[in-house]
């Protein structure tokens, strides 16, 4: 059959599809998942760090007691996961570890504190609803740098910077922007507080009333007797919204600006979502959940007690290589044991189908002679009771040409041994009978 053109719709729907591909597959992605038994607090908590990381985050990803980490290691390459977060509970505390995808390093960081979404929402005076905040992924602000400071605190930066996308002011597109998460580190107290906020843009020189009225629902006028004392209402500013940070003061495009065509100064609003986290990093391994540690807050170790480790790491790979090299070779030895006994097996039926029925006679048939057997070995004649000769029945073959005749039961003679029982069996009752009525005559006559 010719082939149909294809129309200028669907080249361009096919070139959107690969630019989409491509900027998915550069956009970090991660698991959350909790490890172990936990309560319902730490299930809760899980959700919402799964709420921060959306749009890139498996946000109904359901695990099992039976599913390990390699399970989820053997689905990251497919769908570009790059990052596994874990929250645990023990004895001590509660933890969370991130962990790079495939090969780590992982961060092992203690829970000190934490509030929920919902926490933080009712402490709120003004709670907001998240419409469209969770189409984009939210951008990062630390006060960390990767390139700065002592290395444990260089590779935390690392981390935290690849877990969330990189945002190019040429490319992103601003109104998308909704969301910013802030990790700030206390040098004096060595924790790492979390936050997670909402941005807002208001516009700047109006008054509370315009601002009212510049939105989209109409402000209660019940009270007033005029438009005009409602805008000159005195106290309408807080003590909030008196005096604002120059730093806070942004230049919006027209696209982003309310009813204006023309760009104007904003103010930009933080208002805090949750969940708040409070960390403190306890240690950095260098594989994913199992390798050397390279960095400990309770423990400081020599020189050679890290040898002595990193020696006993080395053993333990070369063992689990050894091992898997053993049962490779029993699984080939084994496999080459059923071919050899299924190559046997099929030779020998060849052999019997080859063979005509015709040929074979129970005559040509040798059988062992145990008389002839004692007279060689002993010299001397056995006994006549010594050796018996049991005659074994031999099942002849019938031929093709040859009717099957089937041997029934003789069902005369067994018809006639349960005529003769039941005669016998009548006899006896009548005999009974007789004896029966003369006892009673007897009785009568006394």
């Amino acid at each position: 059959m010719p082939r149909h053109k294809v129309g200028r719709l669907t080249k361009r729907n096919r070139k959107i599809a690969k630019r989409q591909d491509d900027l998915l597959r550069n956009v970090p992605h991660a698991f959350v998942i909790s490890r172990g038994n936990v309560g319902r607090s730490i299930n809760a908590l899980k959700k919402d760090f799964r709420q921060v990381m959306e749009p890139n985050v498996a946000s109904n990803l359901n695990k099992t007691r039976r599913n390990k980490v390699k399970d989820f290691m053997a689905v990251a390459g497919l769908l570009n996961v790059t990052h596994l977060v874990v929250f645990s509970q023990t004895k001590c505390g509660l933890y969370m570890k991130i962990c790079r995808m495939p090969l780590g390093p992982t961060l092992t960081f203690k829970i000190e504190s934490y509030a929920q979404i919902k926490d933080v929402m009712s402490s709120l005076k003004k709670q907001i609803a998240p419409v469209n905040y969770y189409l984009m992924g939210p951008c990062l602000m630390t006060n960390l740098q990767p390139e700065e400071g002592e290395l444990h605190l260089q590779l935390s930066a690392r981390m935290f910077l690849d877990m969330f996308p990189t945002i190019s002011p040429n490319e992103a597109k601003v109104k998308f922007i909704k969301r910013c998460c802030l990790i700030h580190y206390d040098f004096d107290e060595g924790h790492f507080d979390f936050r997670h906020y909402s941005i807002n843009i208001l516009p700047r020189g109006i008054s509370k009333p315009l601002k009212k009225f510049n939105k989209r629902k109409l402000p209660d006028l019940s009270n007033f007797n005029d438009v005009s004392d409602f805008m000159l209402k005195s106290g309408m500013l807080s003590e909030s919204e008196g005096e604002e940070d120059p730093s806070a003061q942004v230049t919006v495009p027209s696209k982003m600006s309310r009813g204006k065509s023309h760009p104007q100064k904003s103010s930009i609003r933080l208002s805090e979502i949750g969940p708040r986290l409070t960390l403190k990093l306890m240690k950095i391994e260098e594989g994913l959940l199992d390798g050397a540690t390279l960095y400990n807050n309770n423990v400081v170790k020599t020189d050679e007690e890290k040898l002595q480790l990193e020696n006993k790491l080395r053993m333990k790979k070369r063992l689990k290589i050894e091992r898997k090299k053993e049962q490779e070779k029993n699984v080939m030895a084994k496999k080459m044991k059923e071919e050899e006994h299924k190559k046997k097996c099929l030779k020998g039926m060849a052999i019997v189908k080859g063979r005509d029925d015709n040929d074979c006679d129970w005559d040509d048939v040798e059988h062992d002679d145990d008389a002839q057997y004692y007279r060689e070995e002993v010299g001397e004649e056995p006994d006549a009771d010594l050796f018996k000769t049991s005659h074994t029945t031999k099942k002849r073959k019938m031929k093709d040409d040859e009717p099957v005749k089937k041997k029934f039961k003789d069902y005369d003679h067994k018809k006639k041994n349960d005529t003769v029982y039941k005669k016998d069996k009548d006899l006896k009752n009548s005999e009974g009978k007789k004896s029966l009525k003369k006892r009673g005559k007897k009785k009568r006559r006394n």
